[in-house]
């Protein structure tokens, strides 16, 4: 299975962002950074341990 895992880091950095400004979590903003500099194998496994559904993300 193919994953985009461009679109699946932009989409894990805005929930980010989001939990950051709307949510008042500032380790949000520590977790983006991990996300960004993650490689594709790993950020497919943190995604898998946030619970994302992957199949959203598969081509």
């Amino acid at each position: 299975m193919y994953i985009d895992v461009e679109q699946l880091r932009e989409d894990m950095e805005e929930e980010c962002y989001g939990a950051y400004f709307g949510g008042g979590f500032g380790g949000a903003m520590a977790e983006r950074a991990g996300i960004k500099e993650a490689s594709d194998e790993e950020l497919i496994k943190m995604a898998q341990r946030r619970g994302v559904n992957l199949d959203r993300y598969s081509r």
